[in-house]
């Protein structure tokens, strides 16, 4: 019995670890799943197509994909409660994105030409590196991995 205790004293913190940076590498793949899914549909129906935060200041309460004209909601995505998201500009300079818009050609059209990036960190796990969605102003989302600890310089 007390193998075990010491054993799972010992496991915890990197079960932990583990845990955030699963929930790191699902929220970001999420969005980017739902960057390419407005994209198309902007392409497919020849429209613009936005994604839209349910909190205008935070991401990580969830989204939705809309068309335009109209409002039509094509998917919604859940909140991620324990994962911030924290959005910048192309020189990765902390910025306000109240939703991303595609155009019907699939361009992203709604930072102007600069490109967007979202940078997911876990509050709980601060040493788990962060994951980036880079969304260039073609309309191309990829995901990143912080890659020297400071999600502050970008992925």
């Amino acid at each position: 019995m007390v193998v075990v205790a010491i054993l799972a004293t010992l496991a915890a913190p990197n079960l932990r670890e583990m845990i955030a940076r699963v929930r790191l590498k699902t929220a970001a793949g999420d969005l980017h799943t739902s960057l390419f899914y407005a994209r198309s549909e902007a392409v497919k129906r020849n429209a613009g197509v936005t994604i839209v935060p349910v909190d205008a200041t935070d991401w990580s309460k969830g989204w939705s994909v809309q068309v335009q004209a109209g409002g039509t909601v094509l998917t919604r995505q859940d909140p991620y409660p324990q994962i911030a998201v924290s959005t910048r500009n192309a020189a990765y300079v902390a910025t306000s994105v109240p939703s991303v818009i595609f155009s019907g050609s699939g361009r992203e059209t709604g930072s102007g030409g600069a490109g967007i990036a979202f940078v997911f960190t876990s509050p709980q796990s601060p040493t788990s590196p962060a994951r980036c969605v880079l969304l260039d102003p073609s309309g191309r989302p990829k995901v990143s991995q912080d890659g020297n600890g400071d999600p502050s310089d970008g992925c």
